[in-house]
């Protein structure tokens, strides 16, 4: 898999994570998948499953939900924020 190279993992952490839970729900997860998978690829799409079937255990801490609900709402929000910024401009 080939990664953006304006894209450092460094920046990626706990706190910037739950930046992003808010942006997460499984009807834009869902969105995301069906409008993007081709081109997210097939090993991203394989974590990205993984992550929303541990998301489901309820024997998972709150903060790892959160983590991951994170995780998963940063894959929703940046494709989707400049679609929704671009009538403004």
């Amino acid at each position: 898999m080939t990664e953006h190279k304006d894209f450092d993992k460094k920046k990626i952490n706990d706190g910037e994570l739950q930046k992003y839970s808010g942006s997460y729900s499984e009807e834009g997860l869902l969105h995301k998948i069906s409008r993007y998978g081709a081109h997210i690829g097939i090993e991203l799409l394989y974590k990205v499953v993984q992550l929303w079937c541990v998301l489901q255990k309820p024997e998972v801490p709150a903060k790892e939900k959160a983590l991951i609900m994170g995780a998963l709402g940063y894959l929703i929000a940046p494709l989707d924020f400049v679609p929704d910024i671009t009538p403004v401009l």
